[in-house]
């Protein structure tokens, strides 16, 4: 069965009928071992920065892109989780801290359902486990209203990101990336990663006094360097993909 939005499973309406009894604990990060970027907020960027190469892609859209975390170098493999569901990185991203939760936008855009990933491992339907969701009379528990904060947070966030990257677009900053990586003794085992964009620095120094101005007055100048800092977390990347190609051997 195709996964929704990258990781869930069965995305159903959160309700106090259907889920009185529902509790949540997540235990581990499992669900993210085969993905190899996950997007990112703008806010994120200097976080996420520390440990992630931060890349650019585009959605489709025309002038459309989206911040991601690099976790991996090729198909369906996440070189930053553990076999057993931990991250070898301080900073998780948002996308992941969420589930099994998230907000779905009416057709308006101006109302949004809190969610549920009705099939998630992390659910007990009892209630045994883990922080319920309704107490016995229905009322949305202080874990529930808490959740509810941070996805609506999360979703304002978004909004500001799409700006950030329009502006990016605008300026025409972005450039496609590409890097051919070999590993030493792995002759077979070569890449060439390819489908990612990345602000040019040349372009950068172009923009005018005002753009510049702008960008640093709405911090966007912040997100840019963090952004290109973070690519030589791609080192990062290429030795642990290296370690796991020496292990195999």
């Amino acid at each position: 069965m195709a996964k929704q939005l990258m990781i869930y499973e069965k995305i159903q309406p959160l309700s106090s009928e259907a889920h009185r009894t529902y509790s949540v604990q997540v235990d581990d990060y499992k669900f993210a071992g085969e993905l190899i970027s996950v997007p990112v907020l703008a806010n994120e960027i200097p976080f996420a920065a520390n440990d992630f190469p931060i890349v650019f892609s585009s959605t489709g859209a025309e002038g459309e892109y989206i911040p991601l975390a690099m976790m991996g170098l090729q198909s369906g493999e996440n070189l930053l989780v553990s076999a057993e569901g931990k991250f070898n990185t301080r900073y998780i991203p948002g996308f992941f801290r969420r589930y099994p939760f998230v907000l779905s936008t009416g057709k308006d855009s101006d109302t949004m359902t809190l969610c549920i990933d009705d099939e998630s491992s992390f659910i007990d339907k009892t209630g045994a486990k883990g922080n319920r969701l309704f107490d016995d009379a229905g009322a949305q528990t202080p874990y529930l209203k808490e959740v509810l904060t941070f996805l609506q947070d999360y979703h304002q966030r978004a909004e500001m990101t799409q700006v950030f990257c329009k502006r990016l677009h605008e300026l025409d900053l972005l450039e496609p990336m590409q890097a051919n990586i070999t590993f030493k003794g792995h002759a077979e085992a070569g890449i060439n990663l390819t489908g990612f964009f990345a602000v040019k620095r040349e372009k950068l120094k172009a923009i005018s006094d005002a753009d510049a101005l702008d960008f640093f007055k709405k911090d966007g100048l912040e997100l840019i360097y963090s952004h290109l800092q973070s690519m030589t977390n791609l080192n990062k990347l290429i030795d642990a993909k290296s370690a796991r190609l020496d292990a195999a051997k």
